[in-house]
């Protein structure tokens, strides 16, 4: 066992192409990812069942891997012999923070009235367990939506949530008692943006990852988990709302954050930028929306209004464009999800009438596109893709490369979808922006 797991540490970018633990990743050539994903099932096989409770969770945005994927789901993919039933369905309020799932429990941040709550339900049967509840005064400057945007994280102890205006705050887990309170737009200089603070929190080892941008050297910050006491802050650049991602080196972790104007890469212990590269549309009124993602090939970056995507590869020390355009795939709001050498995702701006596309990762080359979905969001998982599009109506599909293959399709919200939903445990929890439902997707539902 200790052998084949220091195999595994050897070839690690594999992990994350099975959705394994992003901290698993190492360096890795060609030959090796090769050898990796000929032995990747016998490996997972023989990893302890601990590694793989994930599964059974969904505890931040994009998911446990932070790659909006999550396998082990045995899921149903013959929706006319075992159609998804659902579980329950609520009342919500508005705002754009999707839901996360740990240990049986759903959580929501959303807004009522003048107020923000986290709310806190059962997985199974969708009775509240308890809510918590702050005063908000957030506006949205173009009337668009006046709720909290960022998705929260969660770990075993506590559930980290920033509001719209950037108030950040740690709650018990068990009883959603406030533990601390960080008042970012007090504490800072810092302006809400077009649409509200939107970035979703990260956790790493003993430290939660914020991107505000703030200023002075507050556009990220890493706060103690227990006390929200600052760890460091760097960078007085303007946030924008794609959300910070991890990527596993040699020796530690590294932290990728997609600012206003400039993607930087970091130490996640020191706050110390290792490089910085400019990727952004040249119009004023663009955002960078879609988080990067980690993937064997690299990190593919990609945002919409003429930027485009960009497969950045390590070559030494720095990190540099593999292959890049505007024409292969333009993620507006929604990220990709990744298989075997492939990207799946929507092209295109959300009111212009995206595709949906696979290309390859390491070449950019379109292998199909399909017109008339509209836009969507998009969950890998057990080799399957689980698309919701705005208009409520959730696909099943296979996640090949060949060809767009529906298994099956199902209204379950009202139109007007955004936030991204979580799976976990063979059960989607979505949310529109009145409703929230829960769907059991198993094979075995009863």
């Amino acid at each position: 066992m200790h052998t084949l797991l220091k195999i595994i540490e050897c070839i690690s970018p594999g992990f994350l192409a099975l959705r394994l633990p992003a901290r698993c990743l190492l360096k890795h050539d060609d030959c090796m990812l090769s050898i990796f994903n000929r032995i990747g099932c016998l490996a997972l096989v023989c990893i302890s069942p601990g590694m793989l409770e994930a599964a059974k969770d969904w505890p931040q945005f994009m998911g446990p891997y932070r790659n909006g994927s999550n396998n082990e789901q045995q899921l149903t993919t013959n929706w006319q012999l075992h159609a998804p039933k659902k579980s329950w369905s609520k009342q919500v309020g508005s705002g754009f923070s999707g839901p996360v799932i740990l240990d049986s429990k759903v959580f929501l941040f959303h807004r009522i009235e003048n107020q923000d709550h986290l709310d806190c339900f059962s997985l199974a049967s969708g009775e509240r367990l308890w809510r918590t509840s702050y005063p908000t005064r957030y506006r949205d400057r173009f009337g668009f939506d006046d709720g909290p945007r960022a998705t929260p994280a969660a770990d075993q102890e506590r559930i980290y949530l920033m509001s719209a205006t950037g108030t950040i705050r740690a709650v018990g887990l068990q009883q959603g008692e406030e533990l601390w309170t960080l008042p970012a737009e007090d504490k800072w200089e810092m302006d809400q943006g077009f649409f509200g603070k939107a970035p979703s929190p990260i956790i790493l080892d003993q430290s939660v990852i914020f991107i505000l941008g703030a200023k002075p050297n507050a556009g990220v910050v890493a706060l103690n988990k227990e006390d929200g006491a600052v760890l460091w802050s760097t960078l007085s650049e303007d946030a924008d709302y794609a959300s910070p991602v991890i990527q596993a080196g040699v020796d530690h972790p590294w932290l990728w954050v997609w600012m206003r104007d400039h993607l930087h890469r970091l130490d996640p212990n020191l706050g110390m930028i290792t490089q910085s590269i400019r990727w952004r549309s040249s119009m004023n009124a663009a955002v960078n929306a879609a988080s990067p993602l980690v993937i064997p090939e690299g990190l593919f970056v990609s945002a919409s209004y003429g930027t485009g995507a960009v497969l950045l590869k390590e070559h030494g020390a720095k990190w540099e464009p593999q292959w890049s355009g505007d024409n292969q795939m333009s993620n507006h709001y929604a990220h990709c999800v990744y298989q075997d050498g492939f990207l799946f995702g929507f092209h295109g701006r959300q009111e212009h009438g995206p595709e949906l596309r696979c290309i390859q990762a390491n070449t950019g080359t379109i292998k199909w596109q399909v017109a008339d979905l509209g836009a969507g969001s998009l969950i890998l998982a057990d080799g399957y893709l689980l698309v919701l599009l705005e208009s409520g109506e959730l696909v099943l599909a296979e996640a090949q490369s060949e060809s767009w293959k529906v298994l099956g399709r199902k209204q379950i919200l009202p139109s007007g979808v955004r936030a991204f939903p979580a799976l976990a445990d063979g059960r989607l929890v979505a949310r529109s922006p009145e409703q929230m439902v829960a769907y059991d997707l198993r094979k075995t539902n009863p």
